[in-house]
């Protein structure tokens, strides 16, 4: 498909999503969203992809919604809605904007350049690595917006920054240097600013090229699943996957590369990882 606020490519097993607003800092729009999510699952399903990189156009990476949409829909509305809980509660108007992110197969990187803030705050969380530039800065801000925190916040920061530093976050609404960003756990490491790309494609080819695309995938899957699971469960799926792995190609292909001291040659695709979960 023909992308307007995107820029889509891939090269050397590494697919490169570029969000590309950059004269409105890559502000997020519902267009946004429908081309990055097209994007994604087209790498997702690409054994010929075996990294994402997420970046922005210009001086920012995302910073938040496009305010002017904000303000549409804060004024579509004549009285205020009373928030239901208990058997009064109804489904939600949707799940989320980003969970298909969890499900994915495919390593994501996130290379996150200048600001990141509302939700280009919340969609980092999805991603699998996070390197930021020495310039970027990272902020939830809703409170300072009036809103609360959106998709899966509330999941997912506390577990990668730690409680105290999520409440510190989502109250203050402040934002935060990549120097910051990196004590509390929030980015994996933080590189110059002329080298961020350069860092994010050396490791997406190092994943693409030197690991097995199907022992990601499944590990991914474990790892994310069972967060809030109980050892029995945990254990019952690892000696299942453990006992599938083995009878797999790549266990092969990763003990005789080891053996031989080279390069493993796997082949296995990413698209087996769903079997389990389509079987049931």
């Amino acid at each position: 498909m023909a992308y307007s606020e995107i820029i889509y490519n891939k090269e050397d097993r590494v697919a490169t999503i570029t969000l590309n607003r950059p004269q409105f800092y890559n502000a997020w729009t519902p267009t946004m969203n429908r081309e990055m999510r097209e994007a994604l699952l087209d790498a997702d399903n690409d054994n010929d992809v075996g990294a994402i990189i997420f970046t922005g156009a210009g001086k920012a990476f995302c910073s938040g919604a496009d305010m002017s949409l904000v303000s549409r829909r804060a004024s579509s509305s004549d009285e205020p809605a009373k928030p239901r809980t208990g058997a009064a509660a109804k489904p939600p108007r949707r799940p989320g904007l980003l969970p298909y992110l969890r499900g994915l197969r495919t390593p994501v990187i996130g290379a996150i350049n200048g600001v990141a803030a509302g939700i280009g705050f919340t969609m980092p969380l999805y991603f699998d690595f996070r390197i930021a530039a020495q310039s970027a800065r990272f902020g939830s801000i809703f409170s300072r917006r009036g809103l609360t925190i959106e998709d899966a916040t509330a999941y997912f920061l506390p577990r990668i920054v730690g409680l105290a530093n999520a409440l510190d976050l989502i109250i203050t609404g402040r934002m935060l240097s990549a120097e910051e960003a990196l004590k509390i756990g929030y980015v994996r490491e933080v590189v110059p600013d002329d080298q961020l790309m350069a860092r994010a494609r050396e490791l997406a080819r190092d994943l693409a090229h030197n690991c097995s695309a199907i022992s990601i995938a499944q590990s991914k899957r474990m790892l994310l699943e069972h967060l809030s699971s109980d050892l029995d469960s945990v254990l019952r799926d690892a000696d299942e996957m453990t006992n599938w792995m083995y009878s797999l190609a790549d266990i092969k292909e990763g003990a005789k590369a080891f053996a031989e001291k080279r390069a493993p040659r796997f082949s296995v695709p990413k698209t087996l990882a769903y079997k389990k979960n389509q079987d049931g």
